[in-house]
């Protein structure tokens, strides 16, 4: 022993050999479903009813006013609205011959909502750019979780200011967005003694008027904590 010994020290030479199966460097593809659903977006061949979307759109700045436009048709097949749009489901039968009239929707953002229940996703730009309207079209047809990324993008993009928050709450109210209402009360908090005497609550449901209130309160409360 003493004969491997290197000036009283010993010296150990190990080999490790991993028993690790080494992976495959084949290509394993993903999921195709989300691209075969596409492939069915708007395909006559592929769908049990149509929609004729367009004719007539009320006007944003008066809703009193309704606009012509260009009627465009738009194919889908029932099953997948049933689970994606219900509401818009309930309004067709699948095979009926006639196409079915959608109006107060413009054809772009109908196709977006079409889209979106195929898996298909709405760029942001998109989403931007059409907030309100996708809001109000995906509420009516019980597309959710369109609504709810427009409502976000509504949220990030909208500045809360004296002059158009009772405007934005009533909004925010009738189409329950919560996280835009949030957002405003947040404002009514931050900006009670502004709101207090030069915003009318006339037109305001008391239930809203109550919640305005309190976060009022709720605001002065937060000041006096930090003074």
């Amino acid at each position: 022993m003493l004969t491997y010994l290197n000036n009283g020290t010993l010296t150990l030479e190990v080999h490790l050999r991993s028993r690790k199966k080494a992976e495959s460097s084949g290509y394993v593809p993903s999921n195709s479903f989300n691209n075969n659903m596409l492939k069915g977006f708007n395909n006559e061949e592929m769908s049990d009813v149509t929609f004729e979307v367009g004719g007539e759109v009320e006007s944003a700045a008066n809703r009193r006013k309704r606009g012509k436009t260009i009627t465009t048709r738009f194919h889908a097949f029932h099953a997948i609205l049933r689970l994606n749009a219900p509401s818009l489901s309930d309004m067709c039968r699948p095979g009926d011959e006639a196409a079915v009239p959608i109006n107060g929707v413009e054809p772009e953002v109908f196709k977006m909502l079409l889209y979106f229940c195929y898996g298909g996703k709405v760029s942001e730009d998109e989403l931007e750019a059409n907030a309100k309207a996708i809001i109000e079209a995906a509420d009516r047809f019980g597309i959710v979780n369109l609504k709810l990324q427009a409502e976000a993008v509504l949220t990030k993009q909208t500045e809360v200011t004296v002059d158009n928050m009772l405007d934005n709450l009533l909004y925010a109210n009738s189409k329950n967005l919560a996280l835009f209402q949030e957002k405003i009360m947040d404002f009514a908090a931050e900006n009670g003694d502004k709101i207090v005497g030069n915003v009318s609550f006339s037109s305001v449901p008391s239930e809203l008027i109550s919640d305005i209130l309190t976060a009022v309160a709720r605001g002065k409360m937060s000041e006096g904590d930090a003074s």
